[in-house]
This record gives structure tokens, C-alpha cells and sequence, in this order.
């Protein structure tokens, strides 16, 4: 499903993660799924992060949900905005929006947070540690962009919020139903509601820190060595300074954590996990069914599908699925790239093709799920 309007390719060389871009009718006749009654409805569930933010003279009020339905009641008539995380995690029909974004490798997708915003309503000048791409569902936004940041610019004091301190506007423009800005991470940018029932829908991609990076793989190499391997004195030297760390020590140790960074197996197995991992893993486990009962439904008929906010990603020896690595036998990798080629909340055919093992595994998991047809 290719955006309108857009060269793919030209996008990836000349402008992703460079600078930002707008592309004017990239869903023509695009309707937006949600409307704010909808959005305002999730927000009120316990387990979805939403969060309300409002402008008074200047300044910004950040209030986390989950709400209650007069919450609502009682915000002012202009200058506020819903957001709701991870929307398409919920509604099937938001989740479609992700299939125009597959040009970004799948297993760098985060989620699409919905915006609704009454006339005026901002959440302030920013920027993101990501890429995004900002999807006008419906009325209008004016966003003005402004330059590169870094972890050095000024910030604001506002609590909950890293709001810039200044902001100056380098290019402005008026987003309609349709419309998509894309903005690279580091790149400032405040979008205002032009008149109410502003629908903006945010697809974010995944970008860890390299901090982060680092601290998840030595994690990772940590949890599969054994304690019994310790540390060991280079050729030691009975003239030196007994509190001396030396040179050669230092080289020796830094060749015995090279030695267990320079896998190439564990960290191709370590970044699909990584990459593919959600928040609460264990909520999704479903072991309530053995392997016979659950062929069984599958022989009387049950369909699958892929899980809502499902992540998959694979190699040349794995499918990644949630966190998992499941190793698969390479005249299966065919399958295995269609089960990926999948969107959330289809149902699936393919995956049949897959051994029953890897299916009943990935039902477990909460990647695949029985259809439930009561829910259309």
C-alpha cells in the first residue's frame, strides 16, 4: 500500500532521519477510523496511557489518565488535547494506517498514538528522540518546524513536559485530512489545532539509545555465563607497584570482554529479541490450551490471527515474534516471510504452512490468537 504522492526510495536516500518533509494528499479521501468520542472512551480503560494537556497563557498543564467520563465535562472550550498511546494495539482499523509505512523495516515500528485537539489545542514546542510520521485523520493543524536539537538545548520547567525553552519557527505548514508530515528525531516542532475535532495520528518508530543498546546486550551476555568463569592474572610483574593497575592489565581485561562481544550469533539472536520485545510479555501468555487441544480447535474450525500490536522481525535462523527467538528450518523461511508480510489483526492462512510446533509456540506467546468474529 504506497503512500500517494511519495518515491519510496528517494525518501530512504535524501530525507529520512535528515530533515523534515511534508507530503501533501498522501491518503487522499483518507477517513479517519476514531473519532474524539472514541479516543475520549479509551482513555478511560485502566490499562491504556493517555494523558490530557492543556495551554493556559503560555503554560502547560500535563494530567495523566486513566480519566472518568466527566473529566471531560470539565476541560475549557479551547486549547486542550487528548493523546492515547498505542491506539492501534485496540482498534483493527487504526492498525491498517501501518501498512503504508512498511518501506521502514516492520521491526523498527513502536505504535500510533492518536491525538484529538479542540481549536488551539498543542502540546507545546518539542522534539522527539524518534522518527515520526504525523498522519492528519481529520480538521486541521498548523505545524511550524524549527532546527536540530540536542541534549544540550535549553529546556523548559514545565513538569512532565520536555518543552523547548525557545523555539523558532523555519518552515510552517497547514496539514488537512490526508496530509503527512514527517519529522526525523531531534528536529523541533510545535503543531497548533486550526478549529476543533483535530484527529492527528502519530506512527513512531523504535530508536534505543545506545546506552541502552549496550546495558540490554551485556545483560544478555551475562545471563548465559557461568559463575564458575572468573577472572585471571595476566603474567604478573614482582617489581611492581603493588597498587598499580597496569597497563597490561587493562588490555587484558579489555580482551576478555571482547571476547564475549564478538559473537555474531548471540547478537543476531539478542537484537531480534530486543527489537521485537513488548512492555508486560507476560500478559500475553497464553498456556491455557495443551498441544492436543489446540489442534483440535484448529481441526474443528478455529482461525487465527496476528495479535493488534503484535511485533515480528526475522533472519536467516529466526522468526522473532514479542521478545522470542523461534529457530526454524530453512525450507521454512519462505513461510516465515509471509507470516511477517501479515498485518495485525488479519487472520491468517499461511502460518498453517508453519510446523504445528511453531504455530502452538506462537499461540502461547500471545502472537497468534484465536478470531473472535463477535468483535466486527
Amino acid at each position: 500500500m504506497a503512500l500517494q504522492n511519495f518515491d519510496q526510495q528517494w525518501f530512504l536516500d535524501q530525507v529520512w532521519q535528515r530533515e523534515a518533509l511534508l507530503i501533501k494528499a498522501a491518503l487522499p479521501d483518507y477517513e479517519c477510523p476514531l473519532d474524539g468520542n472514541d479516543l475520549a472512551g479509551l482513555a478511560c480503560e485502566d490499562d491504556v496511557d493517555s494523558r490530557i494537556i492543556i495551554e493556559s497563557d503560555g503554560a502547560w498543564d500535563l494530567r495523566n489518565g486513566p480519566f472518568k467520563e466527566d473529566d471531560f465535562s470539565k476541560l475549557p472550550d479551547t486549547k486542550w488535547t487528548l493523546l492515547v498511546q498505542s491506539v492501534d494495539h485496540y482498534l483493527p482499523e487504526l492498525a491498517e494506517l501501518l501498512a503504508h509505512f512498511r518501506f521502514i523495516p516492520r521491526w523498527r515500528t513502536e505504535d500510533i498514538m492518536v491525538s484529538y485537539a479542540c481549536d488551539g489545542g498543542n502540546v507545546g514546542p518539542h522534539y522527539d528522540q524518534y522518527d515520526v510520521f504525523l498522519v492528519q485523520g481529520s480538521g486541521r493543524r498548523r505545524w511550524k518546524i524549527g532546527g536540530h536539537c540536542s541534549s544540550t538545548t535549553p529546556l523548559s520547567s514545565n513538569a512532565g513536559l520536555r518543552l523547548l525553552q525557545d523555539f523558532s519557527a523555519e518552515q510552517e505548514y497547514l496539514l488537512e485530512a490526508g496530509d503527512i508530515l514527517y519529522v526525523p528525531p531531534g528536529v523541533a516542532h510545535w503543531g497548533v489545532a486550526e478549529g476543533d475535532d483535530c484527529m492527528t495520528l502519530s506512527v513512531g518508530f523504535r530508536a534505543p539509545s545506545e546506552a541502552a543498546l549496550l546495558s540490554d546486550y551485556s545483560d544478555d551476555i551475562a545471563s548465559y555465563l557461568n559463575e564458575a568463569l572468573r577472572y585471571k592474572d595476566p603474567q604478573l610483574d614482582a617489581s611492581a607497584h603493588p597498587a598499580e593497575i597496569s597497563s597490561n592489565v587493562r588490555r587484558h581485561v579489555k580482551s576478555l570482554i571482547l571476547s564475549h562481544l564478538d559473537d555474531d550469533a548471540h547478537l543476531a539472536r539478542w537484537f531480534g529479541e530486543m527489537m521485537t520485545r513488548i512492555p508486560d510479555q507476560e500478559s500475553m501468555i497464553d498456556d491455557s490450551l495443551s498441544p492436543e487441544e489446540f489442534l483440535l480447535e484448529l481441526a474443528e474450525g478455529a482461525v487465527l490471527q496476528l495479535r493488534l500490536g503484535a511485533r515480528l522481525a526475522f533472519d536467516e535462523q529466526y522468526l522473532f515474534a514479542d521478545g522470542l527467538a523461534f529457530p526454524y528450518p530453512p525450507e521454512q523461511q519462505d513461510d516465515v516471510k509471509a507470516l511477517c508480510e501479515i498485518e495485525c489483526g488479519v487472520t491468517i492462512d499461511t502460518a498453517h504452512r508453519l510446523s504445528p510446533d511453531m504455530i502452538y509456540a506462537l499461540f502461547c506467546n500471545g502472537t497468534l490468537c484465536f478470531y473472535d468474529d463477535t468483535q466486527d
